[in-house]
């Protein structure tokens, strides 16, 4: 079985997009199963819980275009099939660094085929919230875990690794503030120590 995860971020639109991201990936056969990281409750009030993410799934069950309802209607059935597993867990209302996954956590999370780990804090966490040289390729950092790791993450915080020193100063030029407006983002990937087959 093709395994991914996805460690979420925010409740709303977010959540909505990110559950036609799942959607996408299981009815493209490119994922068998996803199982989808969401916070044990709030720490900022728009991140994601358990609860949001069973909502949003019949909320787009019920809106008016067609499309997004039969897209709902799959969601709901990947989720009762199993093939969606939800899962609220402590560690992400946590201050602690991803080096520093509890064991159970880090077992499941490193038998997956793909995490994608999504958002700011999520982001800061990989680094250890640690100010890195920018320099600092990203899977240097991410090296102690197993599985492949893909961070999206809109830049609110002057923490960051993996840039080229021409992509800062081009970015600097553009925008003084581009750190943390929230106006620019990061895609980084890390193979992971052991990816296995592909």
């Amino acid at each position: 079985i093709s395994r991914a995860d996805i460690i979420l971020d925010n409740a709303g639109f977010e959540l909505v997009m990110d559950l036609l991201m799942v959607d996408f990936l299981i009815t493209a056969g490119w994922a068998d199963q996803i199982t989808l990281h969401l916070k044990a409750h709030p720490t900022f009030v728009s991140d994601a819980v358990v609860t949001d993410l069973y909502e949003t799934i019949r909320s787009i069950r019920q809106v008016g275009y067609p499309h997004l309802r039969t897209c709902g209607t799959r969601l709901e059935e990947y989720r009762t099939s199993g093939q969606i597993q939800v899962t609220g867990d402590f560690f992400w209302n946590s201050p602690l660094a991803f080096w520093e996954l509890p064991g159970e956590l880090r077992k499941d999370l490193q038998s997956s085929r793909l995490v994608i780990s999504k958002g700011d804090a999520n982001y800061r966490r990989l680094l250890g919230d640690r100010h890195w040289s920018f320099s600092t390729p990203f899977e240097d950092i991410l090296g102690h875990f197993q599985a492949p790791m893909l961070a999206l993450r809109t830049l609110k915080a002057e923490v960051a690794c993996g840039i080229e020193q021409s992509e800062i100063t081009r970015a600097r030029k553009e925008d003084p503030d581009w750190m943390v407006n929230g106006r620019w983002g990061l895609i980084q990937f890390s193979r992971g120590v052991n990816p296995g087959p592909t």
